[in-house]
This record gives structure tokens, sequence and C-alpha cells, in this order.
């Protein structure tokens, strides 16, 4: 029975990847779409299954947003044609050329305003061009139409595999805060001399998760105005402190260039190498707090092993003979690595006052 569970917990785990989950649920839609549409004509349904296809993002509120733009563009865009064709019917010659022109540059305008409208340039372009005998009734269909294949999509959203999207963000938060640990270590063994060159792949996934969890607070406005979708309040004040403490890593990075003097007594890199292992076991404790959703307990080691390196660093300036430059080195890591959990200790601030 135990193992059935496991693999019940593996299947699903499986599932909720985006690879697999948004297939299934664009294929849900399009499937609800088509049978809500059934009783339209086949041109109608085709509106309907396209606009069900389309709208279907990584998170429920990004799909509620994506249909609701594409209804409210959709009915902008057929108003807006709709008139123009009725008030220039009569001018059968150039009649749809001016209908076309003033219809797609209004409708533009209010897309380049207001972006969440540019489907409504699709529909003021149809009408224009080849409106139905009936103008207002077939306007009406297909409006009909696009609006039940958006609503399939949100049903989708909510009933196949549902994600929403704070919960998202708080993993690629959690993420980025990993990788941000791992290429601390990183940098660190290039200073002392432990790797000769660091891996740039590591930085570009910080990179992607914080830009992916930008996107996701993006999509999550739509579900904070919904109180039953639940609330983080963790994502909105710390997407801007990871961000921050991101930055603060080019210092490390930087000054990682150059590997420390080889003169350096081995005490020196023995307290750096648990300097970064303290960041990152602080960092991996944050992490987890914020994709648990949960307040983190006090962390104290890091600053206390900085002190310690502080010491080390400071012992090594005044005793040991080193060249004027490799004591500007040292200094300027020290100052490095003291950006580093400045910002480590308000970031830990953030996720333990929650």
């Amino acid at each position: 029975m135990q193992n059935y569970l496991q693999l019940l917990k593996r299947i699903s785990a499986r599932l909720q990847a985006d690879e697999a989950r948004i297939p299934i649920q664009t294929a849900s839609a399009v499937l609800m779409a088509y049978l809500a549409t059934s009783f339209m004509d086949k041109e109608d349904v085709s509106w309907g299954v396209f606009s069900a296809l389309f709208v279907v993002q990584a998170s429920i509120g990004g799909t509620i947003g994506a249909a609701l733009g594409r209804i409210a563009g959709a009915v902008l865009g057929a108003v807006i044609a709709v008139a123009l064709v009725i008030l220039l019917g009569a001018a059968e010659d150039w009649g749809t050329p001016v209908a076309l022109l003033t219809g797609v540059g209004l409708m533009s305008f209010l897309a380049a305003k207001w972006p969440v409208l540019a489907y409504g340039l699709v529909t003021v372009t149809i009408i224009a061009v080849a409106p139905d005998f009936h103008v207002v009734e077939g306007a009406f269909r297909k409006v009909l139409a696009i609006a039940i294949g958006s609503s399939c999509g949100m049903i989708a959203a909510f009933a196949v595999l549902p994600v929403l999207a704070r919960r998202t963000e708080q993993q690629y938060l959690a993420a980025a805060l990993r990788h941000c640990g791992a290429y601390v270590l990183e940098c660190t063994a290039c200073l002392v001399r432990d790797k000769q060159n660091k891996d740039k792949a590591t930085l570009d996934s910080i990179q992607w998760s914080i830009e992916r969890a930008r996107l996701m607070a993006r999509e999550a406005r739509i579900e904070e105005k919904t109180p039953a979708m639940g609330f983080s309040p963790f994502s909105q004040a710390l997407l801007p402190e990871i961000e921050r403490f991101a930055y603060t890593l080019t210092l490390v990075d930087r000054f990682s260039d150059r590997p420390m003097a080889e003169t350096l007594c081995h005490d020196t890199k023995e307290a750096l190498l648990d300097l970064a292992g303290a960041v990152r076991a602080c960092l991996e404790q944050i992490a987890d707090a914020i994709e648990a959703g949960k307040a983190c307990e006090e962390i104290d080691e890091a600053q206390q092993v900085y002190e310690a390196f502080e010491k080390r660093v400071e012992e090594s300036i005044e005793r040991e003979r080193l060249p004027a430059q490799d004591k500007e080195h040292m200094v300027a890591i020290k100052s490095a690595y003291g950006s580093v959990l400045t910002n480590l200790a308000e970031l830990a601030r953030q996720v333990q006052e929650r």
C-alpha cells in the first residue's frame, strides 16, 4: 500500500510540471469549448476552440487574466467594427477600407494603452473586412463563442491540475536563493584555488528563476482580489529583496576572478570556505521557509562565521608579509562578503517577520 501511495505521489509530481500540466489543461479546455459551442455554426465553434487554446497560461491567475482580457478585447473590437460597418455601410466602394483603417487604428491605440485588450484587433479586422449579412447578430455570435471558449479555459485552470501563481512564485524565489548559495560556494572555491573556472550556468539559473518569479508576480495580481485563492505575504516584499541580494553577488563574482595570494595561511582560506558554507546553509533555510510559506527561525550562524573570517583577514594583513596589491584584494574580498551578509540579514528579517 505504501509503495502504491509513493507511486501516486511521483505521478502527481510529474503531472504538476509545466511541460505536462499545461498541455493537459489546454487539451481539456479545447475539448470543453468544442462541446460547449457545439450548438453553433462551425465557424463560430472555431472561434470558441481557438480562444480556449490560447488563454491557458502557467497559473490560475495568468489564465484568468488572459481570458478576461480576450473577452473584453473581443467585445470592444466587435462594438467598434459593428458601429463603423453600420455607419459606412452605404458607401460600397470605400466603406470597407475606411472602416478597416479607422477600426484598426482606434483599436491599436486602445491596445497600446491597455495591452490586455489586444485581441480586439482580431475581431475589429474580421468584422470590418467580412461582416455577416446580419451584422449585429453575426458579431454577437462571434463574441459569444469567444466568451464561451475563454470561460472554458478558466474552468480548466481551476479544475485540471490547478496551480496558483503566488505559490509558483514562491517556488521560483526559493530556487533563486538556492542557486545564489551554490554560486557563493562556486566563487569561493575559485578564490581559494580549489577550482579554476566558475560555472556561469548557475548565474544564469539565478536570473532565470527571478524572471519567472517576476512573471508569476504579475499573474498573481488577479488572485489577490479573490481571498479564497489564498495569499502569500512573502512574495511582494521578498522579490525585490532577493533581486537586491542577487545583485550583491556580482561583487563576489568580480573579486573571485583573481585567486587569493598563495602565501596566505591555510586558516584564512578555511575561514572563507566556512563562511561560504554558512551563507549557503542560511539561504537554504530561508528558501525552505519561503517554499513552505512560513517564517524561519533566527539565523545568527553566518554573522558569527563572518566575524571569525574578518578577524583572520585582519591578522593576515597585519602579520603576514603581503604585497600591497594582495592586501587591497583581501580588504575588497572582506568588504564584498560583508555586503552579502548585510543583505542576507535583511532577507532573513523579512522572512522572520511573517
